[in-house]
């Protein structure tokens, strides 16, 4: 009995880790049915990337960002622009890292510039990258390039009244 117990929880703590490393492919329709699926939350979208210095830098800053408001109506979504052979192994280490328990996203765009026109037509694919819509879904503000923790705060708290 005790075999299959401890079996059990075995199973049970690796399923666990799989799954708060989920990383899941994003186009229009996944991005178009977050949006859907959280109406009447504040959304952040945060295109970020391994490789990219100023994205590492700024990334504990909106993991704390959604500590602090996860329980209210916000919701961030990290959608990683690694590819090759970083996406994968590399990006879910980051998360990993960063106690990223969520599920998150990778581009599966066909084109960059279909990702850059659905996100924004002004945003010229410079990354870090950060969106953040209102309750209805309307695009209020987009961050380019390495933010603090306090920028967006100002912004998520203004929205989120």
């Amino acid at each position: 009995m005790k075999k299959y117990i401890i079996l059990l929880l075995i199973l049970f703590i690796f399923s666990s880790i799989s799954q708060a490393q989920e990383l899941l492919p994003a186009n229009k329709n996944v991005l178009d049915s977050i949006k859907s699926a959280n109406k009447g939350k504040v959304i952040l979208f945060n295109f970020w990337a391994t490789w990219c210095k100023p994205c590492v830098e700024e990334f504990p800053d909106l993991v704390k960002l959604n500590e602090k408001y996860k329980d209210s109506t916000f919701k961030i979504v990290f959608v990683s622009l690694d590819f090759g052979k970083a996406l994968g192994e590399k990006t879910k280490a980051f998360l990993k890292k960063h106690d990223v328990d969520y599920t998150s996203y990778f581009n599966n765009f066909a084109k960059d510039e279909d990702l850059i026109n659905y996100m924004d037509k002004n945003w010229e694919g410079s990354i870090p990258a950060t969106f953040i819509f209102d309750k209805a879904g309307v695009l209020k503000k987009s961050f380019i390039g390495k933010q603090k923790y306090d920028d967006f705060k100002k912004v998520v708290i203004k929205y989120l009244k």
